[in-house]
């Protein structure tokens, strides 16, 4: 498809581009001993000094994108001399790969007006977790910005981005800030869930926590309680972005529910959903279901109802919601409230999905602007909420938020490791002493708070794991040629797990089952024999190989786990790795079982494995992570040797 002309050049390209020649002057002259000592490193490794690729530039023409040769450190660095001819800019759309000329051209031609960039827009987006838009939307907002500082705007956004997203790495399923469990999720994953949980009439109470919120629970204790009792917390804003940097974890997207809304709506006009709407002044619910509804047709919008009602007219609201058949309720009234009103009226309501949602009708209704996707991207969208309503909003984000980091950063420094005290304070004297048991068995959790029993752990699992690979190779070998003759497929079976903190990792057994095993596991559920229906097992699996049987009798199908030991993604004692589809459907206690690396053998694998029910297994589990030491270690590893001859509950 041919490219025409038909984007002019923006205001301010020329002095950008003299901007983009000065930076690129000193970045070299700064650089050049490393520059040179990289090209040096490239031509002695790899026989050349750069490599090169072709991509489309300005006007959509050809521009070859320089990179040092050689796998050392610094690969990139060699941009500069593209950023000093003029190929590309400091910030701009992604150099387009030769492939993609015709997509470009069809859905965002006018990203070809501009130079490509070191640092993109949907870049930029995708550090602080901004999902909402594709990349085209990203460029053509670009573009219709640009400005000469564009560039220079973009990189500094870069900057504060990369800060707060941390460096790379797992991304833990459960982030625990200031006693309030979110759960740490993409946001398509988050849209999917909410529909398959209407589709199959659970019910779900799900809400949206940002760092007012977290504030308001340290010492509201009903709303502290109903955000424990939502199947999910939802994080939302940059605040709870930093908090969480600042606790040294990552987290995925920014699920909020403004961009989240949109997505919903999609996905329900899609699965047939129904939904009302409840909350916001009177007569913009009206507006938001209007605006939604002519953004997307098939959208069946039940009913709305403003949240200015009182305390007498609830019985008749609630008569309303319940009436119109409703998939899915999402409630406007704002935190607090909006959680409080669904504790109370948790068990009268009948749509099976609750949203808690905040003030999203105003934005959707058009009665407040939503901020630009420049303020969004840099973190400053709670700067443009004050600008629209400073009276209500200045206290909650002028003071909230450095209150809420400076509780996150004395967490973790250690100066107030009693956080959870606030919520002994105000409660009965039954809870006070249990929450006061809670705070001990956190205060000793090892992995956070006894680095010497850490280190002995992660010697034991690497010593012992190591020592068993060498003595059981014979055992190993014989089971792979048995496994490979027996049936087709791989030997070894490999399978996404979730660790500790809900970090993934892939976990490794011999293959027992037939290659088809996950495809027939869904004609089978009917048939799951363990009470608690998080997990499936069936004592007589039609799905299991002969040689599987036996290898599974004598848990010789665990031996490869030995090498997730020794990688470091497992250890020879704790809870067993679950798998994700198990882990969407535990409640907050059973999360506790994600607190501890997982294990090879632990309390019910040596008290009874599968007979043992789940809501056992994981109080089990949770007793084994708050009294965990490497005696109690070796004394469960030794238990585990009778355990394997007896073979009970194994299949």
């Amino acid at each position: 498809m041919p490219y025409e002309k038909t984007h002019g050049r923006p205001r301010g390209f020329a002095v950008a581009r003299i901007i983009d020649l000065l930076a690129a002057i000193i970045a070299l002259a700064l650089l050049w001993p490393v520059l040179l000592a990289r090209a040096i490193a490239g031509r002695v490794t790899a026989g050349r000094w750069l490599e090169t690729t072709p991509a489309l530039g300005l006007d959509c023409k050809l521009i070859i994108l320089l990179e040092f040769a050689g796998r050392a450190p610094g690969r990139g660095l060699a941009v500069l001399l593209n950023l000093l001819r003029g190929d590309i800019a400091l910030g701009g759309p992604r150099p387009a790969r030769i492939g993609e000329r015709g997509a470009w051209i069809r859905t965002a031609p006018e990203r070809f007006a501009v130079r490509p960039g070191l640092v993109a827009p949907a870049t930029v987006r995708a550090l602080m977790g901004i999902v909402a838009g594709n990349e085209a939307e990203a460029d053509r907002g670009f573009v219709a910005g640009y400005a000469a500082s564009s560039g220079i705007a973009l990189i500094a956004r870069w900057v504060f981005a990369r800060c707060v997203a941390g460096p790379a790495g797992a991304t833990p399923y459960f982030l625990d800030i200031l006693g309030v469990t979110f759960t740490n999720t993409t946001m398509s994953e988050a849209v999917a869930w909410v529909t398959s949980r209407a589709r199959e009439k659970k019910r779900t109470v799900a809400v949206f926590a940002n760092p007012d919120c977290v504030n308001i629970a340290q010492s509201n204790v009903a709303y502290r309680r109903a955000l424990r009792r939502s199947d999910r917390v939802l994080a939302d804003g940059i605040g709870v972005r930093i908090g969480a940097r600042i606790l040294g974890l990552r987290m995925a997207d920014n699920v909020n529910g403004t961009d989240l809304f949109p997505e919903l709506c999609d996905a329900s006009a899609r699965a047939g959903l129904k939904l009302f709407f409840l909350g916001a002044r009177p007569g913009v619910a009206d507006l938001a279901a209007g605006a939604m509804q002519a953004r997307c047709p098939d959208l069946r919008i039940v009913g709305t109802m403003h949240g200015y009602f009182g305390e007498s007219e609830t019985d008749t609201v609630i008569e309303r919601i319940n009436a119109s058949g409703a998939d899915i309720l999402l409630v406007a009234m704002g935190a607090p409230h909006q959680e409080l009103w669904l504790s109370r009226n948790e068990a009268r309501l009948r749509p099976p999905v609750r949203l808690g949602v905040g003030g999203l009708f105003d934005y959707y209704s058009g009665r407040i602007p939503r901020a630009p996707a420049w303020m969004r991207e840099a973190g400053l969208e709670w700067v443009w909420r004050v600008r629209c309503e400073p009276t209500r909003l200045w206290k909650r984000y002028v003071v909230g938020n450095p209150l809420f980091l400076a509780r996150v950063l004395r967490a973790r420094l250690g100066i107030n490791r009693s956080w959870a005290a606030a919520a002994i304070q105000a409660e009965t004297p039954a809870a006070r002493a249990l929450a006061a048991i809670r705070t001990r068995r956190r205060m000793r959790a090892p992995e956070v708070r006894d680095r010497s029993l850490a280190i002995g752990k992660r010697a034991l699992d690497v010593a012992a794991s190591s020592a068993a690979l060498l003595a059981l190779l014979p055992v190993l070998l014989v089971t792979a040629i048995a496994i490979r003759l027996e049936s087709p497929g791989p030997v070894i079976f490999r399978q996404q797990r979730v660790g500790r903190d809900g970090a993934p990792f892939t976990m490794f057994k011999f293959r027992s089952m037939f290659v088809d095993a996950e495809a027939r596991k869904a004609t089978l559920l009917a048939s799951n024999e363990m009470e608690g229906g998080v997990i499936f097992k069936m004592k007589h699996d039609p799905r299991v190989t002969r040689v599987g049987r036996l290898i599974r009798r004598t848990s010789i199908d665990e031996l490869p786990q030995l090498l997730n030991v020794l990688s470091g993604d497992m250890s020879l004692v704790g809870p067993r790795p679950p798998l994700p589809s198990e882990v969407a459907l535990y409640s907050p206690k059973d999360r506790g079982r994600l607190g501890a690396a997982p294990g090879i053998t632990c309390i019910w694998q040596v008290s009874g494995r599968s007979s043992i029910p789940f809501p056992q297994q994981v109080e089990m589990d949770l007793d084994y992570i708050h009294r965990q030491s490497l005696v109690e270690d070796v004394r469960l590893l030794l238990k585990t040797v009778p355990a394997l001859v007896r073979g009970r509950g194994a299949y």
